[in-house]
């Protein structure tokens, strides 16, 4: 569950280049080993263009979103970090997650972003908490209130495209954005193919349906049709740069197996089973 935020000694979830920003974390810091930007949530730019052969019908849920537990995926992350790196430090683990005293809000109600984004936030903050300490500056310059829930509108649009994103990867062959849906997006008609909900990654309210797959760039190559694979020890073969991979995939094409997890799983919310 390596988590996207750029801040030593936390490693960081490679995002892909292409992608839109709809959850901005904008607050900044610097320290002597570079700069970092507070976590961001993304989902596919293609997400935006809704052509006019691919259609979207609502859905209904037998469940309403939950609670966070925030602290619970914070003690997740570093528990899997320091399998993947057990040498390293836990950095600012037990460091507060809260928004300093005076701290602005990088979310407002109407903004775009998941269910995701307020566990990014707060791991956003530890690392921000800490910089101010380390530095003695005022850490509400960088930390942010967490996010709430957004707008029902908000919510109904930031599904819709992530649905459509999923539902280009599907046609494209490739494995799915598992972030959490607000609520159930409904089917997606692409031409003639249609994809359910479960097919799109819907796993109930504010649910993530697994880890995400795993992102492979001509960054990673280390020889003629060899690459490396982040977070995860050995190469693979046989692949195409550009695209996402299941573990399973990567694991075929030659990662060896056994491995502590290093893909990044997105948090997700409890839910309330309605009567």
């Amino acid at each position: 569950m390596i988590q996207a935020i750029n801040q030593p000694p936390v490693q960081t979830y490679q995002k892909v280049p292409g992608q839109v920003v709809f959850s901005l974390a904008a607050n900044e810091f610097v320290d002597e080993m570079g700069s970092a930007k507070a976590a961001q949530t993304v989902v596919s730019a293609k997400a935006v263009q809704t052509s006019a052969d691919a259609t979207q019908t609502s859905g209904s849920s037998q469940a309403t979103l939950g609670e966070p537990d925030v602290q619970g995926w914070l003690d997740s992350y570093y528990a899997e970090y320091a399998g993947v790196s057990p040498s390293d430090s836990k950095g600012p683990a037990n460091v507060s997650y809260q928004a300093a005293p005076g701290a602005s809000s990088n979310y407002s109600p109407n903004d775009l972003y998941s269910p995701d984004a307020i566990f990014q936030q707060a791991l956003a903050n530890q690392a921000g908490n800490a910089y101010a300490q380390m530095t003695g500056q005022d850490p509400a310059k960088f930390t942010s209130q967490l996010p709430g829930v957004p707008t029902a509108q908000s919510q109904a649009e930031f599904d819709r495209r992530l649905a459509l994103s999923n539902a280009e990867r599907l046609q494209a062959g490739e494995p799915i954005d598992t972030s959490a849906y607000w609520n159930d997006p409904g089917p997606v008609t692409i031409g003639n193919t249609t994809y359910t909900s479960q097919q799109l990654g819907y796993a109930g309210p504010g649910q993530s349906s697994g880890p995400e797959p795993i992102w492979i760039s001509v960054a990673n190559q280390v020889g003629p049709g060899e690459y490396s694979v982040p977070f995860y020890q050995g190469t693979v073969k046989g692949i195409q740069p550009g695209h996402f991979y299941t573990l399973q995939q990567l694991q075929a094409a030659g990662l060896p197996s056994g491995q502590p997890d290093g893909q990044f799983h997105p948090g997700s919310w409890s839910e309330v089973q309605s009567a």
